[in-house]
């Protein structure tokens, strides 16, 4: 049910000492190799150890998945991105939530940007997003639709779309990043700092990643996809497989998600051990780095705030406002 992938108990969730009546919470996201794994198994340990609720975490094959399970009651908390929860809570005509909006999700809070890119062969001749027109790019995405947005903001920086690309069908991004390294493609799409592109990288000998042009007119081409979108320039650094130099990518906020379902004093926990653990979130996954507790209750344009996280914000003197 909602892509549910199939899974191992050991696999999925954090096995850590804890009273038999701690209550389970059920934490959806990607599958391995995709930095929301990373991310939520990280995260589930960090408040596992910090509170006294259970944590379960649940792969799904993609973000629309994700979101669904957590708005059907499926699971108590998601990950997600700002420019997808604004698709579900509003049934976005033309996405993947068309008609079928998730009224019932709120937010936990706004954690940190994902960084979205299109990357290549470190020899390749293709050197700019101008250059990907022609070539092998992955598409259809009938388990993750989400990269089409995506890469229709990247493209849309240069005035191309599907149509100017030769596309590859995919299912996921797993898939699509096995297809890369199997030289079905000629550009991958994937986020950096994703496990998944070390492997990648160390399998094809090396990896660049096309640089966005950074300018009004890019970034305004750009959020006429999503308005959520923005430019964010990356630097080396040992997680950042193939990035050499300072590079323009597509970000856009990433959120942990919460069912409407869930009771404030379980929020209020989660947030808590979120905001007060920022260190061991860091020995987890240096990723964690770019997560600033005092914006985790950020201002958003569409979605709303769990009434539990909103309590525990104000308490803390980090509600936008406060």
């Amino acid at each position: 049910m909602f892509g549910l992938i199939r899974y191992s108990a050991v696999a999925v969730a954090v096995v850590l000492a804890g009273a038999a009546h701690a209550q389970t919470v059920g934490f959806a996201t990607l599958p391995p190799g995709a930095i929301n794994n990373i991310t939520v198994q990280v995260m589930s340990k960090v408040v596992q150890k910090n509170t006294g609720l259970r944590m379960r975490v649940i792969p799904f094959r993609g973000t629309e998945a994700v979101m669904r399970a957590v708005d059907g009651k499926k699971a108590e908390f998601g990950i997600s991105e700002a420019a997808s929860l604004t698709a579900g809570l509003t049934g976005l005509k033309g996405s993947e939530f068309d008609g079928q909006p998730t009224k019932n999700l709120r937010v936990a809070l706004r954690l940190r940007p994902i960084l979205i890119g299109m990357f290549v062969r470190k020899d390749s001749s293709i050197k700019t997003v101008a250059d990907i027109k022609g070539k092998r790019y992955p598409s259809g995405w009938s388990q993750f639709p989400n990269s089409i947005p995506l890469s229709l903001g990247i493209m849309a920086t240069e005035g191309l779309t599907f149509k100017d690309i030769k596309g590859v069908p995919v299912t996921n991004i797993i898939r699509g990043a096995d297809d890369f390294k199997a030289g079905k493609l000629d550009i991958g799409f994937f986020a950096l700092g994703a496990p998944k592109m070390q492997e990648v990288n160390s399998a094809v000998g090396g990896i660049r990643w096309l640089s966005v042009r950074k300018t009004p007119a890019s970034l305004k081409a750009m959020r006429s996809i999503r308005s959520e979108y923005y430019i964010a320039t990356v630097k080396p650094s040992p997680i950042m497989a193939g990035v050499a130099g300072p590079t323009n990518v597509l970000a856009v906020d990433t959120l942990i998600l919460v069912g409407t379902h869930v009771a404030n004093d379980v929020v209020e926990k989660f947030v808590a051990a979120v905001h007060d653990n920022k260190g061991e979130l860091v020995k987890g996954h240096p990723l964690f780095r770019a997560y600033n507790p005092k914006l985790m209750g950020k201002k958003l344009s569409t979605a709303t705030y769990h009434p539990g996280a909103i309590a525990y914000y104000k308490k803390n003197g980090i509600w936008p406002g406060s």
